[in-house]
Order: structure tokens, then C-alpha cells, then sequence
């Protein structure tokens, strides 16, 4: 007799090189912006812009068959395709999102990962601890740069005081380099991200909360240092 459960897993693993993960986030930020108009509009035939949002779809499945060939050159060209695609029906403007993706064989293992001027993957120290158990963790993901050095080369930290006001989640940060206080003219170069109840959220003031308790995580970069914390922020009908 088969031994065999039936389990609910959380994610199933998907091979996405690391360095398209930016572009993959564009694509599914931009099928959540006009999918119901092409489940409406594709119907009978598609506009020039929903075609394209397909086309981008079918066409960064194509790069990453083709890295996954060895054929660079051409997976280089296709998924620059796609990003120009991308633009234009952007207009330029940028769509990036941040997300959180399981980045282990068994979706255990997870990562924020934020888009600018590339891909960053920040896990938390103590999950990758964790997780490894002879499995080879410390060393596929390693906490170092590219240059071998430590990934934190000081110490980066910062303080956050979060309130509710008008259902709005507001902040005050105050960051720290060696225990010392961030200059305001070094404030340019942090990068803040914000993620209420687990998910992203790209503009904070625009992001509405319920009554009730809420988790707020705030996740900032600053200069290959990083830093996360954990909040409770409550929201009560006055």
C-alpha cells in the first residue's frame, strides 16, 4: 500500500535566475494591472497593449529556457526585449515591486527581495540558521559580497516610532551608523522598504489598514548594510 499525504504547501518552487527576478516582478505587478481587462478585452481579439503584456509573459519564459540552454547571448537579448516592452507600456514610468520568494528547493527558506538598481536578496540571519541542518545553506547562500567581504561591513541601524492616523500607517525613522546618528545629508542614500501584514507595500501614506492589530515590518539599506525590525501597530475606532 502507498504511503502516501496529502500536504498544503505554502509556495511551489519556480527557476527564476536571480538577476531576471526584477523583471518577473514587473510582469506579474503588470498582469495583476490589466488582467481583468484582458479576461475582458481577449475574448474575441486584444489590444496592442494587452497583446503585449501576453507577449512579455511568453517572451521571459523563452530567456529563461534559454539561459537555461546556455545560450546567453540570446536569453541577453530577448529579456532586453521584454524590459523595453515593459517600458513602453509603462510609458517609463517604473512598476518595481518588493517581494518576499522562497529561494530554497523546498520554499522553506525566504528572502525579501527589492528592485533598483538590481536585484538584493536579504534573508534573515537566524531563519537561515535555522533551516541548516547538513543541507549546505551557509554555504549556497552565503553572507558575503561579491568581494569576500562581509556583507555587514558596520553596524546600520535605526529606530522607527509608527502611529495610525486616519486609518494610515505614519513613521519617524531614526537611523544610526556605529551607534551614531545618520547626517541628514547621508538621509538620500537609505533605502526604506515597508511591509504591513507580510505583504509590500511600495508607498506607505497610500496604503489604508483595517481596525484591528497589524504587523508592520521595516526593512532599510543603506550603503551594503542592512537592517530589519519587527511592530504591532494598532488601529482602533475612536
Amino acid at each position: 500500500m502507498s504511503n502516501r499525504k496529502e500536504i498544503t504547501p505554502e509556495y511551489i518552487y519556480l527557476t527564476i535566475p536571480a538577476e531576471y527576478v526584477c523583471v518577473y516582478h514587473r510582469i506579474m505587478a503588470m498582469l495583476a494591472d490589466y488582467g481583468e481587462e484582458m479576461l475582458k478585452d481577449c475574448k474575441a481579439s486584444c489590444t496592442d497593449r494587452n497583446s503585449s503584456v501576453i507577449e512579455c509573459f511568453n517572451m521571459f519564459n523563452a530567456a529563461c529556457a534559454a539561459r537555461h540552454m546556455g545560450e546567453d547571448k540570446k536569453a541577453a537579448l530577448i529579456i532586453n526585449y521584454v524590459k523595453a516592452k515593459i517600458n513602453q507600456i509603462y510609458k517609463g514610468k517604473d512598476n518595481s515591486t518588493g517581494y518576499v520568494f522562497p529561494i530554497d528547493e523546498n520554499g522553506v527558506l525566504k528572502a525579501f527581495v527589492s528592485c533598483n538598481d538590481r536585484p538584493r536578496f536579504v534573508i534573515d540571519v537566524d531563519d537561515l540558521y535555522k533551516q541548516n541542518q547538513g543541507l549546505g545553506y551557509e554555504e549556497e547562500y552565503s553572507l558575503d559580497d561579491e568581494n569576500n567581504q562581509e556583507g555587514y561591513i558596520y553596524p546600520f541601524d535605526f529606530d522607527c516610532e509608527a502611529e495610525v492616523i486616519n486609518n494610515v500607517i505614519e513613521t519617524n525613522l531614526t537611523f544610526y551608523v556605529n551607534k551614531d546618528k545618520l547626517p541628514d545629508s547621508e538621509l538620500k542614500n537609505v533605502n526604506i522598504e515597508y511591509y504591513v501584514d507580510g505583504k509590500y507595500v511600495p508607498v506607505l501614506k497610500d496604503h489604508t489598514i483595517s481596525y484591528g492589530t497589524h504587523k508592520l515590518k521595516v526593512s532599510c539599506y543603506y550603503k551594503g548594510g542592512m537592517n530589519n525590525h519587527d511592530y504591532v501597530v494598532d488601529n482602533y475606532e475612536s
